[in-house]
């Protein structure tokens, strides 16, 4: 992807705020930081949960001790560092000022680094550490080339903003590959994707939902929109059928989904469905979880979604 198209989803994304993970950063500004207990209580995983303690708790000493925190995370076999577990931090220009596992990186401005899609990732590290929360914090997903995998592979790194005692703003995280895909991962998706048709108007958020350089791409989910009717005018999964009337569209065992999600929406902004779908590779049916959203622009109602499997065995309540 080129700049200028980089540039034109990074822009549209900041006027929408970013809204890098609303239902995890701190409230507003000014208000009192969120508890840990509140910003894990959206999460089922528990690899997800340990994840955001790990880099909640180092936020903590880096705004307790400064750079010399950095001291503490670089130790081999500690619980900052060992395994696939390493903290990396960035000051608001994209500058890398520690990464424990590539410390060659330090001091080097890395605002050019994308992923194999084009997506700027250090520019979305650092936009969270620009929101006005003090303990602001989001999540940022790449396809990256890991060098033990054939291909490469999507990774998820929980981000947080934080301030050392003499002021300088840091942006701390670490990632995980493989990780599962959670219901606040597809909901603040589906909701970020609303609020910017809503502030920018169908086509331009239309071109971002298919750039895979955006946010609204990521662990193979993709945000999806169609009219009232159920006819699609985003479909990633079927680039070249525009305009595909999904009215129909039954699971695996004969529920109406998108049906089912559109009389959901005659009452309400928002909606969740379930249904059954056979996993890709092995065909053993599994749940498949929808989340939508109708949003109204240009004198029209579009629905935006998004789908996801779930990595629950299919008998346990989600």
């Amino acid at each position: 992807m080129n700049s200028s198209r980089r540039d034109l989803v990074a822009q549209l994304l900041l006027s929408t705020a970013l809204a890098a993970m609303p239902r995890v950063a701190a409230a507003a500004s000014g208000a009192a930081p969120s508890s840990i207990d509140d910003k894990l209580a959206p999460y089922a995983y528990e690899d997800t949960r340990r994840l955001i303690r790990l880099v909640e708790d180092a936020a903590a000493l880096i705004e307790k001790k400064g750079a010399a925190a950095y001291r503490d995370f670089a130790v081999k076999g500690s619980r900052w560092f060992r395994d696939n577990h390493y903290l990396f931090a960035y000051t608001l220009d994209s500058t890398c000022v520690f990464h424990a596992q590539q410390p060659a990186l330090m001091g080097r401005n890395l605002a050019s680094l994308t992923d194999m899609n084009g997506k700027p990732v250090i520019r979305y590290i650092t936009d969270i550490g620009r929101q006005p929360q003090p303990d602001a914090s989001g999540w940022v997903f790449y396809l990256w080339e890991e060098s033990t995998q054939l291909i490469p592979a999507w990774k998820g790194s929980y981000i947080r903003k934080a301030a050392m005692p003499d002021g300088t703003i840091v942006t701390i995280g670490s990632g995980l590959y493989d990780l599962k895909v959670e219901k606040i991962f597809v909901e603040n998706a589906v909701d970020r994707a609303a609020a910017l048709i809503a502030a920018e108007g169908p086509a331009k958020a239309f071109r971002a939902f298919q750039d895979r350089a955006s946010p609204f791409v990521f662990l193979d989910v993709y945000v999806f929109a169609m009219d009232d009717k159920a006819h699609t005018l985003v479909d990633p999964a079927y680039p070249t059928f525009a305009g595909r009337d999904l009215s129909s569209f039954e699971d695996a065992v004969g529920v109406h989904v998108i049906d089912e999600a559109l009389q959901k929406l005659a009452t309400a902004d928002s909606a969740w469905t379930q249904y059954l779908w056979p996993l890709p590779g092995n065909g053993a049916l599994s749940r498949k979880l929808m989340y939508v959203r109708k949003v109204e622009a240009d004198g029209q109602i579009i629905i935006v979604g998004s789908d996801f499997f779930l990595a629950t065995p299919i008998w346990m309540k989600v």
